[in-house]
């Protein structure tokens, strides 16, 4: 089999797998619960649930913070972000413990050849991410525009400032944005496939290593409060990948870029060392 027909078959039994599916649906829920809105005289943080219950249409009008694109700009920075080496990892995970229990595994190696396997794995699970997690936020975008105001209710916002290169630009951002976010949260979880059988332990793993990590460099910035450390660490940061469509072209954006293709870069040749070594060839 062609390398092309291997990653086919494996994306179609992916994407339209159960885990896949409730990637999607979760993701969409969680973004609800991202603040869109502060009342500054109790300092209290009102999330996109909380908001459609508790104000009511013509006070949502009057504040710029309701606008259905500042709402949608909100997910995947709170709680969905912290979840998202979950999420993205679904729809992959369940994938391969299907197969595994299927028992076709070394079957599927020696027929279309190791390396087209592993790398058809490895794209696969990439894509399945960051499909998945796109999907969670259009759906979430879809809904914030039905839900909340659009910019034409607040005549007095700039354009120019709020959305520069137009709406859809913006939206496009975000999905692009939201794509790569889970196409690199999946990665620790593929690597941990290689020698973890626990579905269960590869999707949370990845989640305490990003929480970890996320605390550590955060704590690292503002502890220095100097922007020479912040440029050097934000590449590394867990959500630096999510920032890529938005930074312009200097070298924060490119060091991001390097941080991530070599990463993904180093785990693949993990996994191709590992399975390589292992004589069941992962079953």
């Amino acid at each position: 089999m062609s390398m092309i027909k291997v990653m086919k078959c494996d994306l179609e039994k992916t994407l339209f797998s159960a885990g896949f599916l409730a990637a999607i649906l979760v993701t969409f829920l969680l973004c609800f619960t991202e603040d869109i809105y502060i009342e500054f005289s109790t300092r209290q943080a009102f999330s996109a649930f909380e908001s459609l219950f508790k104000f009511d249409r013509a006070f949502m009008e009057s504040n710029s913070d309701f606008c259905s694109l500042s709402v949608l700009k909100s997910a995947l920075y709170g709680y969905s972000a912290m979840f998202l080496p979950i999420l993205a990892s679904f729809p992959f995970v369940f994938s391969q413990s299907a197969e595994r229990n299927s028992g076709n595994i070394r079957f599927s190696i020696f027929r279309g050849k190791r390396l087209k396997y592993y790398f058809s794995k490895f794209i696969c699970a990439v894509l399945s991410g960051g499909i998945c997690v796109m999907l969670g936020v259009l759906l979430f975008g879809i809904f914030s525009f039905f839900a909340f105001p659009g910019l034409e209710c607040y005549p007095d916002l700039p354009l120019e400032f709020y959305a520069p290169n137009g709406i859809f630009a913006e939206i496009a951002k975000k999905l692009l944005s939201s794509f790569i976010y889970g196409c690199v949260s999946t990665i620790p979880a593929f690597f941990l496939s290689a020698f973890c059988r626990n579905r269960y332990i590869i999707l949370c793993v990845p989640f305490l290593m990003r929480f970890m990590l996320d605390t550590a460099t955060k704590k690292l910035i503002v502890n220095t409060r100097d922007d020479k450390i912040y440029q050097t660490v934000f590449p590394f940061e867990p959500y630096a990948p999510s920032r890529i469509p938005y930074l312009e072209a200097n070298e924060m954006l490119y060091s991001t870029i390097a941080v991530a293709v070599i990463s993904a870069v180093l785990v693949l040749l993990g996994y191709i060392i590992i399975m390589e070594r292992r004589t069941d060839k992962g079953e």
